[in-house]
């Protein structure tokens, strides 16, 4: 082949390349969830390889451009707002409570950023992935193969979303740009990559607010009787190591006595004790709390999802 005809292919393919890369950027898109209180923005973001993420950005009935807003970030986005559409007729009433909070003045003002999750790869995207340095070898070659798809995904999540998830949402709405005013918040496994996002990534979040953390750390059918030993352990002996000053973060912790929840009381137990040992004592910084008589759903978080809220952006007076 002459090298005139080489250089044109050469930048024929530049171009293709180009105009590809081009083409994975952040879309407006339409999506059938609606509120009732506020209004609801739906983006599609390019994602890991070939694939996209869908976000919901949750704006009060009363925004205004001229006030500068806290971030919350929810996992399991698909779950937050409403129940006609997402897999079990059941959501979180965020719209609802957020809405309520602000315009009565209990909380400063905030958006919401829900992520949707991705079914196929939620457990390798939301188990706390650098655990897996204080696990045995073999137990994690075991779960890459039968649970996390071949690989763990978590640490690429949050990269993700402090590269490019943050600086869309800091560039396109008023939201403060102060990781004091940044907060993630999830259930069950989304409890866990919240607490994780915050040893992950110390200076890009203000804290946490993890519902029902699912503390046996993967599913109950898989655990068998050595869950403690080779994933509860290793995981609070990284968290002693990681968690960052309780002087810097606010974490609320909570489970309820119920259906998934009833079988938590001891892993839950080791995480507060670790969390004491790291300095966290209840007070204005760290809630733990027990729900008695409530199980794992989106309507047990929905009714007590004013505590965590109110928690992490009371008002000052």
């Amino acid at each position: 082949m002459k090298p005139f005809i080489q250089l044109i292919i050469v930048f024929l393919l530049q171009v293709a390349s180009i105009s590809a890369q081009k083409e994975r950027v952040v879309s407006l898109v339409k999506m059938d969830q609606n509120v009732s209180k506020g209004t609801l923005d739906s983006y599609q973001f390019p994602f890991k390889d070939t694939t996209n993420r869908n976000v919901l950005i949750w704006l009060p009935s009363n925004y205004n451009p001229q006030v500068t807003y806290a971030t919350i970030y929810m996992h399991d986005g698909q779950m937050l707002f409403d129940a006609t559409t997402t897999w079990n007729k059941k959501e979180w009433r965020v719209d609802e409570t957020a809405d309520s909070l602000i315009s009565n003045g209990i909380t400063r003002p905030f958006i919401v950023v829900g992520i949707y999750n991705d079914p196929p790869n939620r457990y390798a995207e939301f188990f706390p992935e650098q655990t897996f340095k204080y696990m045995d070898t073999s137990y994690v070659s075991k779960l890459k193969k039968t649970l996390w798809n071949g690989e763990l995904r978590a640490d690429y999540y949050l990269e993700w979303m402090t590269k490019e998830l943050i600086p869309f949402v800091e560039s396109t709405y008023n939201v403060s740009h102060k990781s004091a005013d940044r907060f993630l918040m999830g259930s069950s496994m989304g409890g866990l990559i919240s607490l994780y996002g915050l040893t992950q990534k110390p200076k890009s979040f203000g804290g946490a607010a993890c519902l029902s953390i699912h503390t046996p750390m993967i599913n109950f059918q898989m655990t068998g009787d050595d869950a403690m030993s080779q994933l509860v352990l290793p995981f609070n002996t990284y968290l002693s190591k990681k968690l960052p000053s309780p002087k810097r973060v606010k974490i609320y912790i909570d489970r309820g006595t119920e259906t998934l929840d009833a079988n938590y009381g001891p892993y839950h137990d080791v995480l507060l004790n670790t969390l004491q040992s790291c300095g966290y004592q209840k007070g204005p910084n760290f809630l733990p709390l027990v729900w008695d008589l409530t199980g794992h759903d989106e309507v047990s978080w929905a009714n007590r999802l004013a505590v965590p809220l109110k928690f992490l952006l009371i008002k000052d007076k």
